[in-house]
């Protein structure tokens, strides 16, 4: 074994534990919305009594919790998977009259709230994506996106679940992540694109150029530090290291 893969391995769980609890085993319906409102303020008066599209909604509990609190009709969109229709089966249980699920754009309609919470990271096209959802919103409406652990972040290779140790895709080679990686996730992936689920390795600037370029209006751009350490956000660089999350509200 090389000594970088000693090393990532050192600090990596045993590969017959269990993963270490992240932020989607610990969502419930009651708390799926905590990640918006922290970081895009005002949400819940943004999406009181609309139309939201949550566009890449994942599991769909979100979507669930929208529908439960404020909005007027939430409609989930992402790939068809089994894993998720089973998801969202489960969803539909709850009885919520104004929730649906679509693996297809609903081209018929538009959405006076289109959204992207915890998934612009893991498009591989994030700048094709948000031109798709800039067509699903209503003129006047918005566009809202919010996600944790831009690429240089301490956490940005999103390999939480089998290493504590942060900015692992600084410290070790692409190969050598994706080798320590294959003890525990048995996808065959080679590069972090390949992961189940994708990684785009956005930075925060790449992020914020396709917000710029997506022809609509930036009403606000944010970004959050780690642990809220003053005056992180007003360094380019350093901003880039030590951002844990970034949003942005757009008005088409």
């Amino acid at each position: 074994m090389f000594l970088g893969e000693s090393i990532l391995a050192a600090f990596s769980r045993d590969p017959n534990t269990p993963d270490y609890p992240g932020g989607t085993t610990k969502t419930n319906i009651d708390n799926s919305l905590d990640f918006i409102v922290r970081t895009v303020p005002g949400f819940l008066e943004l999406i009181e009594g609309k139309d939201v599209l949550d566009f890449g909604c994942g599991h769909g509990i979100q979507a669930a919790a929208l529908a439960k609190t404020r909005a007027r009709e939430v409609v989930g969109i992402d790939l068809p998977r089994p894993v998720l229709k089973e998801q969202w089966a489960e969803r539909a249980k709850l009885g919520l009259k104004n929730l649906s699920y679509t693996t297809d754009l609903p081209e018929d309609r538009l959405f006076d709230v289109v959204l992207s919470c915890s998934a612009f990271e893991h498009f591989s096209d994030p700048a094709y994506i948000l031109s798709l959802m800039r067509k699903r919103c209503k003129p006047g409406g918005v566009v809202v996106i919010t996600f944790a652990e831009p690429w240089w972040s301490p956490h940005g290779s999103h390999t939480d679940a089998f290493t504590r140790l942060p900015w692992v895709n600084v410290l070790f080679s692409e190969e050598t992540v994706m080798k320590v990686r294959s003890r525990y996730r048995k996808d065959g992936a080679k590069r972090y694109e390949e992961i189940e689920g994708g990684l785009n390795r956005l930075t925060l600037a790449k992020f914020s150029k396709i917000m710029r370029e997506s022809g609509m209006k930036i009403r606000r751009l944010e970004f959050f530090p780690v642990k809220g350490l003053p005056f992180v956000s007003q360094i380019p660089v350093v901003r880039e290291y030590m951002t844990a999350a970034a949003s942005c509200i757009l008005e088409r």
